[in-house]
């Protein structure tokens, strides 16, 4: 069983055939490189080629002139504040917002291993922050105030996302790829902390975003499977299975969210380029409603969206959720390339 069409992007590595796509108006081309990261095609198998990046190739990300990661977090983020965390991979660096309001705060201060192509992001509910620092191999951990708390090791895995069980507190991290160039899969860390466990899904080739079904403890995620065609797959008491959407075709690897609003999850497609679309998702597959936000075209690839409450942030907008529609409130452009998000209530 499968999702869509077979996503097979193929990316060019050549500068030249690259200008040329650009000037022929061609849909399928790797995206820009930042001054600062790179999008690295690393072999081909079966027509794909493996990546450690989740932004649909096809769509080449618009860069601004402006850079807003030199403006440094000082100081701590007050009590009781709401924030939200983007990742900005284009800039190796991650933004704070305040919430749902979009006001630039600042960037959180990196690592001690620096950020490197960081891409999806989770939270959980003391307000902590984990970032997947995907090709330095580590999840870095951070407070709600900002404040660096840890790093954690994802030996022999390229992180692309993350999730935190809100009643074991166990973070569930998906890994795109191997360093290796295998299959990815997922680590599970208990108490968000320590030496992984690690799972490979026999179903899945590539692992892109995931997250637990509310607090049942199953777990769920898009990627692509053995043979390149985009899916979404479950982990549920300890056996892997493919999940047959009913109602929605995805085709190429996005957004999975739990949204306590609708009790769904929110399930993203990253190959519409119009009009962002994402399902509502029932434990079984079945499709029970769609929330479609208004966007200018470059702007409307969403890798990993957050629904918290009845708001829902994707790209450079926070929406109504479950409405969609016109975006409340704009982030702005000013960012090398936003790919994850998550949201935080700064504790005491």
């Amino acid at each position: 069983m499968y999702l869509g069409q077979s996503a097979k992007h193929v990316l060019s590595v050549a500068a030249a055939a690259l200008l040329a796509s650009c000037s022929s108006g061609a849909t399928s081309q790797l995206a820009p490189a930042s001054n600062s990261a790179t999008v690295a095609t690393r072999v081909m198998r079966n027509g794909h080629s493996l990546t450690t990046s989740v932004r649909n190739p096809k769509f080449a990300f618009p860069r601004s002139n402006e850079r807003l990661q030199s403006h440094a977090l000082h100081g701590k983020i007050a009590a009781n504040v709401k924030t939200l965390w983007m990742s900005d991979s284009g800039d190796n660096a991650v933004q704070i917002f305040t919430f749902p309001s979009g006001t630039y705060i600042g960037a959180a201060p990196a690592p001690p291993e620096g950020f490197s192509e960081p891409q999806g992001m989770c939270s959980d509910k003391a307000g902590n922050v984990f970032v997947a620092n995907t090709e330095n191999s580590t999840i870095d951990e951070y407070a709600g105030n900002g404040t660096f708390t840890q790093a954690l090791s994802d030996p022999g895995e390229y992180p692309a996302g993350c999730a935190v069980d809100p009643k074991s507190g166990t973070l569930a991290v998906s890994n795109i790829i191997s360093t290796s160039d295998g299959a990815g899969g997922i680590s599970l860390y208990k108490h968000a902390s320590g030496t992984p466990r690690q799972l490979t899904d026999p179903n899945m080739f590539e692992v892109f975003f995931i997250s637990y079904y509310g607090s049942t403890g199953n777990l769920y995620y898009s990627g692509f499977n053995n043979s390149f065609d985009a899916a979404i797959s479950s982990y549920v008491s300890g056996t892997f299975n493919i999940v047959a959407l009913r109602g929605a075709t995805i085709g190429f690897p996005g957004t999975v969210a739990w949204a306590n609003t609708t009790k769904s999850l929110v399930i993203g497609d990253q190959d519409i380029s119009s009009g962002q679309t994402f399902y509502h998702v029932r434990s079984n597959g079945n499709v029970t409603g769609s929330t479609v936000l208004a966007c200018s075209s470059e702007y409307c690839d969403v890798p990993q969206a957050v629904v918290k409450g009845k708001y829902i942030v994707a790209g450079v907008g926070v929406y109504a959720y479950p409405a969609g529609g016109q975006p409340l409130f704009s982030i702005g452009s000013s960012f090398g390339d936003l790919i994850g998000s998550a949201v935080s209530v700064v504790k005491e």
